[in-house]
């Protein structure tokens, strides 16, 4: 009995180290909720949680359950494109602009577009406290990217940084929706600063990055401002206004 368990132990871990060395770096390309994704540049890591399903499932679940094709969305760190491609392929949401900080990031975004037949309406900016020139760390993975130092970034680069409003203010439309992902630097929004249009956030915080008094405090301005939490789940909230 423990020389089969210890075979098997074996035999798991030849073909998992067998898959991360030589399978996964050889897949170009995923197909996830009818989304394709060139993956030529990613990590095998990012490829096995791609094609596991396990990328952005609750933002992903959040989106399905909540969002409509009436809605218009501005999605604050859009990454390499998947949840806005998502939205706008399977929910057929037509009003749709992407905030991506990392320009090497958006270039994947682009390609990912492209692969499936529209054009991206995507902003290379940081989401700031203010306007102007911020840092940004960049990660081995794209993940990674983070106005916050010690979310992850290896090296640095300069890109141009607007506050919430500054963003709505270049829209030519009213936003209903607002989906945000940016790795800790969600402590930097005033959410004063959303408009009323806005009924829906999903948002994932980052207690780990910018602390639990923090957090908390996104919660309750927000709970201020008239939305509830309607759903929380790994860290992604869903809040809900009338």
């Amino acid at each position: 009995m423990i020389e089969r368990t210890l075979l098997h132990h074996f035999w798991t871990e030849f073909r998992t180290r067998w898959r991360f060395k030589y399978t996964l770096p050889q897949v170009k390309s995923v197909s996830l909720e009818g989304v394709s994704l060139d993956v030529s540049a990613l990590s095998s890591v990012m490829k096995n949680n791609l094609l596991l399903g396990r990328y952005e499932v609750q933002e992903r679940m959040l989106a399905q359950q909540y969002l409509t094709r009436e809605d218009s969305v501005l999605e604050i760190g859009g990454a390499i494109g998947f949840i806005g491609l998502f939205c706008q392929k399977r929910l057929g949401i037509k009003q749709y602009t992407t905030v991506e900080a990392n320009p090497g990031t958006v270039g994947l975004l682009k390609r990912n577009y492209e692969l499936n037949g529209l054009k991206p309406v995507v902003w290379n900016v940081a989401l700031a406290a203010g306007d102007g020139d911020v840092t940004l760390n960049i990660g081995s993975e794209f993940w990674e990217n983070s106005l916050v130092a010690g979310a992850g970034g290896s090296r640095t680069v300069t890109v141009p940084g607007a506050s919430l409003a500054g963003l709505i203010s270049r829209l030519d439309y009213a936003p209903t929706a607002l989906i945000i992902d940016i790795e800790g630097a969600e402590q930097f929004i005033d959410f004063r600063q959303v408009p009323a249009a806005v009924k829906k956030i999903v948002i994932e915080l980052h207690p780990a990055f910018i602390g639990h008094a923090k957090t908390y405090q996104i919660v309750a301005d927000l709970v201020n401002m008239g939305f509830r939490v309607e759903r929380e789940t790994g860290g992604t909230f869903l809040f809900l206004r009338s």
